[in-house]
């Protein structure tokens, strides 16, 4: 009886439930087309991609997939400049692999560390930068390198602008934190007493006011940090001088760590597509 009913009543059901559907569209798109006319948001209701809802060449090993949730302001990758999309994946790599700054970042980049800190100032290229300022704070994560992490917390303009903000969380582990300890029961007596290595917290959020070219590199920066966790940071693990923003960065001041083969970072600087410089 139930069977012969549902015959009677499916073709009503089913005039009334079509009116009501929409079209299947994308994650962020409206299915208009506005968005994205020459992309994924191009109004046909087909989801080419549902397991990668925003289509941009991944690490080959899948890593970061759906881009940890991320929601972007602007999810088009039809863009003059550099696509949000993009501006996540270039910070992302950098948690495993900082070689990818010498593509990212262009070698005469004008770059500006805000505030009052131990590597603040105004630095004229890639290098000076590096050397004096990222390499000194990346040092204090030797001992726990497994556990950085970084995790782009909003991405605001980039695409059809140069400019874009950025703001960006660092995570990990310092070296300074609990540690072995040497214990002394008599003069002739040592007894060495292994504790957790498990290193000071380190966890800001930085913001990034970064002018972005149609290689899709930066060459110009202006990064306001945490200025109390930076000091703390290198207080307990290394001890230098003061610096402010208004410093002018023209020589190499590479902290205890000493300086990096030159060469060497020469040798990664390039542009994104693999291309070096011409001179």
């Amino acid at each position: 009886m139930i069977s012969i009913l549902f015959l009677l009543l499916a073709p009503l059901m089913t005039a009334w439930i079509l009116p009501l559907q929409t079209r299947l569209e994308a994650p962020g798109c409206d299915g208009s087309g506005i968005v994205d006319p020459h992309g994924r948001c191009n109004g046909d209701g087909i989801i080419e991609h549902p397991e990668n809802p925003y289509p941009y060449p991944y690490p080959p090993d899948g890593r970061w997939k759906d881009r940890e949730g991320f929601v972007f302001d602007n999810p088009s990758t039809d863009c003059a400049f550099v696509s949000q999309p993009e501006i996540w994946d270039s910070f992302k790599v950098l948690e495993k692999d900082m070689t990818k700054l010498f593509t990212r970042v262009h070698r005469e980049v004008d770059f500006t560390v805000m505030g009052h800190h131990p590597v603040a100032g105004h630095y004229h290229d890639l290098l000076h930068f590096y050397v004096n300022a990222l390499r000194r704070v990346s040092n204090m994560f030797l001992d726990h390198a497994e556990l950085f992490e970084i995790h782009p917390r909003a991405i605001h303009g980039g695409c059809n602008s140069q400019w874009s903000v950025q703001e960006i969380n660092f995570k990990g582990k310092m070296n300074s934190g609990m540690n072995s300890r040497l214990f002394s029961f008599t003069p002739s007596f040592n007894f060495f007493f292994l504790t957790s290595y498990l290193g000071d917290d380190f966890d800001v959020v930085n913001v990034w006011v970064t002018k972005w070219d149609k290689r899709h590199q930066i060459v110009e920066c202006r990064t306001y940090i945490d200025a109390p966790r930076i000091i703390d940071g290198m207080f307990k693990n290394e001890l230098w001088l003061n610096a402010s923003s208004i410093r002018e960065n023209l020589q190499y001041i590479p902290g205890p760590g000493g300086m990096p083969d030159l060469k060497e970072l020469e040798d990664l600087m390039g542009y994104p597509d693999g291309r070096k410089y011409e001179n």
